[in-house]
C-alpha cells in the first residue's frame, strides 16, 4: 500500500504569539475515495498564557548532592541554601573513653567542582554549624521548605570560601587521608566537648547516636553586599574515608573517632528565597495576568506556569492524532556569575489548582526528555506529544478536561544546581503537527 501526501499552504493566522503559519494537507490512501482522506495540519498559533508562581514541590532529601551558600541576584534578589543531616557511626566503639577531654574535632565536606558551582567562587561566606535538636526520619519525604530546630549554644562559625583546594592531609589513627577540595572546619570547643562526652551508647550504634546527637545544621548567613555563591556539596558518597564527608574527633593525642553521614534520605537541603525584585513580586501578587517575561529558580523559589487555553479546539470537529508536538523556550539576562540553568524540567500539575507537580509522560523516555540548554540558539526544547494527546483523548472519549497547563522549573536533582533562568515568551514556540478525518 502506498501513501502519498498532497500538501497545500493555507491561511496565515495572527494570534497571541504573533505572526505564524499553518499548513494543511491530505494523506491519501490509494483505493479509497476522497471522503476517507486524512487531513494533515501544522499549527504554531495557539495562545499561551504564562506567569511566574511560587515553587512548593521540590524534594529536599533523596538528592544526589546538596546545595550550600547564599546569593545576591540582581534579578531574583536574595536566596540561600542550608543543609540538615543525620550522622552515623563509621566504626563502632564499645569502650569509647567518653569521660576524657578531647583534643579537637574537624568537619570536612567535599565539594563537586565545575559547572555545578554558581556565582562568585571567591566569595567569603559565613556559615553557622551546630547540632539540630530533632531527629530526621529517613522514611519521610522532606521538601526544600522544611527546617529543623538548632542548638546555637554549641555553634561553630566558619568564614571562608565554599571550595578550598587543600594540600595538607588529615590524620586518621595511624594514617594520613588524601586531601580533597571542599570545606574543613575546626569545631568549637563546646561542640567538640559535646561530641566527646555523650552517653556511651552514642559510640556503639546509630540508634544510640541518634538518641544523643540528632544531626547537624549548616546554615549560611545572608549578606547585604557581594554576589555570593552556591556550591554543590557531596555528603553521601562513601567511596573512601579520605573523600567522604565526616567529623573527625581527636583525643588522647593519637586517637581518632570518625562520624560519617547517613545517606541521601537523611540529608535535607533547605532553600530560602526572597525578598524578590519588583518584577517578580508583581507577578506573584497578580496571578490572573499573563506576562511576556517569566522566571524559574532553584531552591524551591519560583517556576513558570504555561496554560494552553484553546488546545481542545483542535478536536472540536472530532478526535485528532498528534504526530508531534514541541515547545521551545528562549532565555535572556544571564552572565558569567548568573548563567542560565544547564537543564530545565517540564512538569504537569498533580490536580486542578495544585502547584504540586510531576514529570510529563514524554519525559519517561530519556531520548525525549529535552530541557537541555542549547547555547547556539539560546533555547530549551521539550517534546510534549504524549502529554497533549492524553489531554485530547480524555476530552474526546471521557468528556474530561485535564488541560491543566504545564510548569517549567529548575530540577532539584540531576543536576543539582543553584541556577536560574529568565524566559522570554516573545520567542516561545509551540508547534503541533496532527491529523484528523475530513
Amino acid at each position: 500500500m502506498k501513501i502519498r501526501f498532497a500538501i497545500s499552504v493555507v491561511s496565515i493566522a495572527l494570534l497571541f504569539l504573533g505572526s505564524c503559519s499553518r499548513e494543511e494537507g491530505n494523506i491519501i490512501i490509494e483505493g479509497q475515495d476522497g471522503n476517507k482522506q486524512m487531513s494533515l495540519f501544522v499549527t504554531d498559533t495557539l495562545t499561551l498564557l504564562t506567569k511566574t508562581i511560587n515553587e512548593d514541590s521540590l524534594p529536599g532529601n533523596g538528592l544526589s548532592y546538596s546545595l550550600l551558600g547564599a546569593l545576591n541576584d540582581p534579578i531574583f534578589g536574595k536566596s540561600k541554601a542550608s543543609i540538615f543531616a543525620d550522622l552515623s557511626i563509621v566504626e563502632p566503639n564499645n569502650q569509647f573513653p567518653n569521660t576524657e577531654e578531647p583534643d579537637s574535632a574537624i568537619l570536612f565536606i567535599p565539594t563537586v567542582d565545575g559547572l555545578n558551582f554558581y556565582g562568585d567562587r571567591n566569595y567569603i561566606h559565613n556559615l553557622t554549624i551546630a547540632p539540630i535538636t530533632e531527629n530526621i526520619d529517613p522514611a519521610k519525604t522532606y521538601y526544600q521548605t522544611d527546617s529543623f530546630p538548632v542548638d546555637f549554644s554549641l555553634a561553630t562559625n566558619y568564614s571562608g570560601q565554599l571550595i578550598n583546594d587543600y594540600q595538607d592531609s588529615l590524620g586518621y589513627r595511624n594514617i594520613k587521608l588524601a586531601p580533597y577540595k571542599g570545606i574543613r572546619v575546626k569545631l568549637s570547643a563546646e561542640f567538640t566537648k559535646f561530641l566527646m562526652n555523650m552517653d556511651s551508647e552514642a559510640y556503639e550504634t546509630n540508634s544510640g547516636l541518634d538518641a544523643h546527637f540528632k544531626g547537624l545544621a549548616i546554615i549560611p548567613e545572608s549578606k547585604e553586599v557581594g554576589t555570593g555563591s552556591l556550591a554543590v556539596m557531596d555528603l553521601t558518597n562513601v567511596i573512601s574515608n579520605a573523600y567522604r564527608a565526616k567529623i573527625l574527633l581527636y583525643y588522647s593525642d593519637t586517637q581518632t573517632f570518625m562520624f560519617g553521614f547517613n545517606g541521601k534520605s537523611s540529608v535535607i537541603n533547605r532553600g530560602q528565597t526572597g525578598p524578590y525584585t519588583l518584577e517578580i513580586q508583581n507577578q506573584l501578587d497578580n496571578p490572573n495576568n499573563s506576562y511576556q517575561t517569566t522566571f524559574v529558580q532553584a531552591l524551591s523559589g519560583v517556576k513558570t506556569e504555561i496554560q494552553i487555553p484553546h488546545l481542545l479546539n483542535l478536536a472540536k470537529d472530532g478526535n485528532i492524532s498528534i504526530q508531534s508536538a514541541q515547545i521551545e523556550f528562549a532565555v535572556k539576562d544571564y552572565n558569567e556569575y548568573f548563567f542560565t540553568a544547564p537543564r530545565l524540567s517540564l512538569f504537569k500539575p498533580y490536580a486542578e489548582g495544585s502547584q504540586r507537580n510531576f514529570l510529563i509522560e514524554d519525559a519517561v523516555s530519556s531520548s525525549n526528555y529535552g530541557g537541555t540548554f542549547n547555547k547556539s540558539t539560546g533555547t530549551y526544547t521539550f517534546t510534549i506529544t504524549r502529554h497533549l494527546q492524553n489531554i485530547i483523548n480524555a476530552h474526546y472519549f471521557n468528556q474530561e478536561d485535564i488541560n491543566l497547563g504545564l510548569y517549567l522549573a529548575v530540577p532539584s536533582d540531576q543536576p543539582v544546581i543553584g541556577a536560574r533562568s529568565v524566559i522570554d515568551h516573545t520567542k516561545t514556540r509551540l508547534i503541533i503537527t496532527y491529523v484528523k478525518p475530513n
